[in-house]
C-alpha cells in the first residue's frame, strides 16, 4: 500500500511539471483582451487591444480582464483535477503539498 502511495506521489510530481507546458488561452471583449496561462496558473502572456485603453473604456477593460482571468484560472484548475483523477482513479488526497 505504501508503495502505491509513493508511486502516486511520484506520478503527481511528474504531472505537475508537465502541467507547466499545458496552456489555456482566453479571449474576452470580442478579442480586446487575451490572456494565456499555464495549468500552474502562471500568466504567460497578456494582450490588450490599444483601442480599449482609452479612459472611457476603463470600466469595460476592468470587467473584461476580471472575466478572462477567472475563466482562465477555472479552466486551469479543471485541467489539474482531470489529470489528478487519471492518476489517482478519483481518490482524494487532501494535504499533499503542491496540490491546488
Amino acid at each position: 500500500m505504501l508503495g502505491d502511495i509513493g508511486l502516486i506521489i511520484a506520478e503527481i510530481q511528474k504531472m505537475q511539471q508537465d502541467l507547466k507546458n499545458k496552456t489555456i488561452e482566453i479571449s474576452e471583449g470580442e478579442g480586446a483582451f487575451k490572456i494565456i496561462i499555464n495549468a500552474h496558473q502562471e500568466v504567460l502572456e497578456v494582450k490588450i487591444d490599444p483601442a480599449i485603453l482609452s479612459p472611457e473604456h476603463r470600466e469595460e477593460l476592468q470587467k473584461i480582464v476580471s472575466v478572462a482571468f477567472n475563466r482562465a484560472t477555472s479552466e486551469s484548475k479543471q485541467i489539474f483535477r482531470d489529470e489528478i483523477s487519471k492518476i489517482t482513479g478519483g481518490m482524494n488526497f487532501p494535504g499533499i503539498p503542491g496540490l491546488l
